[in-house]
């Protein structure tokens, strides 16, 4: 899951925040981490995998004193452009993540994900100060159990 061209962009030291594997179909959980920044530039990649269901995001963010770093956190501008996102499907997954209207958290939009097989990536670059803390959160629904895999690292 870390060693291909989607996750190629990630140098150093590399983070894991969350690694899911095979779980049970759950609501809308609530997720938060913290990091400190090693770089200039950060990135976080999401990897999701679920072939029987699908993986519900929504109203990511990452702070530092406040300020917002990730844009459209709750994917409600409906795109998936390089502008905010980089989406990366490497082997070509069925069913792979998609904004839609059928799971949000909040808002009307989420990103809908049940990549089927093999991992599809979601991730977002954005600036850091290096030995600044920064927060990071989002929420995660699982609507059916495995196989799947849900994975956030970050790094510079």
């Amino acid at each position: 899951v870390l060693n291909n061209t989607c996750t190629a962009i990630l140098s150093g030291t590399v983070t894991i925040l969350v690694n899911l594997s095979n779980v049970p179909k759950f609501l809308y959980r609530y997720h938060q981490y913290s990091f400190i920044a090693k770089s200039n530039k950060t990135t976080m990649i999401l990897a999701l995998r679920q072939d029987p269901s699908y993986w519900c995001l929504d109203d990511i963010s990452v702070t530092n004193n406040g300020t917002e770093m990730w844009q459209n956190g709750g994917f409600e501008l409906n795109s998936l452009t390089p502008q905010h996102y980089t989406y990366c499907n490497p082997d070509g997954a069925s069913a792979s993540g998609i904004i839609s209207t059928n799971c949000p958290h909040s808002g009307s939009y989420s990103f809908y994900d049940g990549s089927v097989k093999y991992s599809d990536y979601l991730s977002q670059s954005f600036a850091t100060v290096i030995g600044s803390n920064y927060n990071i959160s989002f929420w995660l629904a699982n609507e059916g159990g495995g196989p799947n895999s849900f994975l956030a690292i970050i790094g510079g």
